[in-house]
């Protein structure tokens, strides 16, 4: 017996929630790299949608973009339901809460519950992710953890790294999906090590990327140029993704790109993420008993300028510039 029509469309729909700065670029990319050509999509901001859905009438006609009121219809609609939202608690509203995918799921017939497989990319609480994971499969469907790594410009060019954790078989079915996204995906084991990996990549970003702001300010009032000094870091052990890609100093040129540094630190990892990245890392290796001295003083630097009005919204590399100021200030005293 053939399936019901509305089945056949379900588990041929991508969910998609949350358009933001990444978002919205991930979702472009499924709808013109992916094998899907049905998408449900569901962001608080109506405007983005309506930008998503006139974009792609014009450049994807054949996809379909249905607009959804909420999370609950995206997760009656499709059968991959992904999410990119901010903080924990908007894994926690998007999935149990009021008009959630859970709402959704218990709703539905227990064949299509099976066939739903959730995808949360947010870089969030490992224990907040193994929770709403468990949630969902109390009602017959499946979850992993998928936080990327590459920023905004990966989320645009479809280079991000993708870590995944949860269930192998899951994992296979996944990958499709993911890789349009992607210019690697990992399976790293169980539910959480996903945000596991994360979590410790953006521990080393952050202190890869003050490391490298104080060798600059160190460098350069010292009296050699800007350029000079990036250079000679990059042909030398000092050489890391930040030297190379998010050089934080507006005078150095990198390659062709050009980083938040030449745009007044606009767009690019906005420091109150890589602060909060920092927070969650800090937190997991006082669970965990793990010694972070670094990482704790990087957490400690990142949250004054996360909190600062100037610095708060800007590319997490504008740390040089604060640095500068702070020398500055103390040099006039």
């Amino acid at each position: 017996m053939s399936r019901p029509k509305v089945l056949l469309e379900r588990t041929s729909t991508i969910g998609f929630i949350g358009l933001g700065a990444m978002g919205n670029h991930m979702l472009n990319n499924l709808i013109c790299r992916s094998p899907f050509k049905r998408f449900a999509v569901f962001d608080i901001n109506d405007a983005t949608v309506n930008g998503v859905i006139a974009r792609h009438k014009s450049e994807n006609p054949s996809a379909q973009i249905l607009k959804c009121a909420s999370p609950a219809d995206v997760a009656t609609k499709a059968s991959y339901i992904m999410s990119m939202v901010p903080t924990s608690k908007h894994v926690q509203e998007v999935y149990t809460g009021r008009n959630s995918v859970l709402t959704a799921l218990q709703n539905l017939d227990a064949e299509s519950r099976s066939h739903t497989l959730c995808l949360d990319q947010s870089t969030i609480e490992q224990s907040v992710s193994k929770a709403v994971a468990l949630e969902m499969r109390k009602v017959g469907a499946n979850m992993m953890d998928a936080p990327v790594s590459g920023g905004v410009v990966g989320a645009e060019k479809g280079t991000l790294a993708i870590m995944v954790g949860g269930d192998e078989q899951s994992f296979e079915r996944a990958l499709p999906v993911l890789s349009s996204m992607a210019r690697k995906v990992t399976h790293c084991g169980d539910l959480g090590t996903g945000l596991a990996a994360k979590i410790s990549n953006n521990l080393l970003l952050g202190i890869t990327m003050l490391g490298l702001s104080e060798a600059t300010l160190l460098g350069t009032t010292l009296g050699v140029k800007p350029q000079v000094l990036a250079d000679i870091i990059n042909n030398s052990t000092g050489e890391c993704w930040s030297s190379k890609v998010n050089h934080p100093d507006p005078e150095v040129k990198v390659g062709d790109a050009l980083p938040p540094a030449h745009r007044n630190y606009a767009g690019g990892f906005v420091t109150k993420l890589a602060h909060k990245d920092l927070g969650l890392a800090v937190s997991a290796a006082k669970d965990a008993k793990v010694p972070l001295e670094l990482g704790k003083r990087c957490e400690e630097v990142y949250r004054a300028l996360a909190n600062s009005q100037e610095w708060g919204g800007r590319d997490f590399s504008g740390v040089l510039q604060a640095l500068k100021d702070t020398t500055a200030l103390k040099a006039s005293l």
